[in-house]
């Protein structure tokens, strides 16, 4: 029995006609009678009225029609479960820092895939700190931020690492909450609403040994919200809520639109290194490939396309 069969049982359903539901199989009408018939010897009872026009679903038919189009349903979620799994298992794997997510690794793909079309990808953001675990635990890259201080140290012979571009955490604040103050300066005299990174992280811990020294030391600083994500003080930022630093990479439309407007002559900025490693030993000849296929691009290959 072929699933065709039982298709073609739910479109005379539908239809209740066997010349409205040939003509939606592509078949003729008594190709199509001929093969409800096959269906209807193989299932031992008659469903179908020929007698009547419209054509009357018998009670067999009625009884059997939900439990059919479960069972189509079943069988193309069966085949579509198989071709998952099997693009799953060939999909290459980024443990990708969060921020990073949103901004060069979008980027980055979309600089392999002009040269590597037909790979597919699957991105597991994660925290600095977690990154390593799980590029071990099952990825073939990692892509993440480091600076001169904070950098990952791996042992093995078979990791490889390139250094993509220059990132920077900027302080910024919405246009209008500057606005909202008679001159630019005098945000500075009052206290400073901040949006924080939540200690721990490995963006708080760089702004921690880097700027906030010299922020707090000469300003008021009112802390209002802490986050671990870039995403959520992006958006309180835009909300009007205060000031927050941001990766660069993530807001350079909104820095060229002027919806948020740079601090850094005030408050200070932070250089970061975007650097992703491969791990080579026992991986696919695809990642392979894309590996080479990075390195042959160079730096810069993730930084926004200026427009024409």
């Amino acid at each position: 029995m072929e699933l065709k069969l039982l298709e073609d049982m739910v479109v005379l359903l539908e239809e209740k006609s066997f010349t409205r539901a040939a003509a939606r199989r592509h078949v003729t009408q008594p190709a199509f009678s001929r093969r409800i018939r096959l269906l209807e010897d193989w299932l031992g009872v008659e469903f179908a009225d020929r007698s009547s026009k419209p054509v009357g679903i018998l009670p067999p038919g009625q009884e059997l029609e939900e439990e059919v189009r479960d069972l189509v349903r079943r069988f193309y979620a069966l085949r579509n479960m198989a071709h998952t799994q099997a693009e799953s298992r060939s999909r290459i794997t980024f443990v990708v820092q969060h921020t990073l997510a949103m901004s060069c690794f979008p980027r980055l793909i979309d600089s392999i895939k002009k040269f590597l079309p037909d790979t597919a990808y699957r991105v597991n953001p994660a925290n600095n700190d977690d990154c390593a675990a799980l590029f071990f635990k099952d990825a073939e890259f990692l892509l993440c931020y480091e600076t001169d201080n904070r950098r990952f140290n791996f042992p093995h012979r078979s990791i490889k690492r390139i250094g993509l571009e220059k990132d920077s955490l900027v302080p910024v604040a919405s246009a209008r909450f500057i606005e909202g103050f008679d001159k630019f300066d005098s945000l500075f005299d009052g206290n400073i609403p901040l949006l924080m990174y939540q200690q721990g992280g490995f963006l708080a811990d760089v702004l921690a040994s880097s700027c906030l020294p010299a922020v707090f030391r000469d300003y008021r600083i009112e802390v209002i919200c802490e986050s671990a994500f870039s995403a959520s003080l992006k958006e309180m930022a835009l909300a009007d809520m205060g000031v927050t630093w941001l990766a660069k990479s993530m807001i350079e439309n909104e820095l060229n639109a002027g919806t948020l407007v740079s601090l850094e002559s005030r408050l200070g900025t932070v250089e970061l290194d975007v650097v992703l490693y491969f791990h080579a030993e026992g991986c696919s000849n695809k990642a392979r490939q894309i590996f080479e296929t990075i390195a042959s691009l160079g730096p810069g290959l993730t930084k926004p396309q200026t427009p024409k």
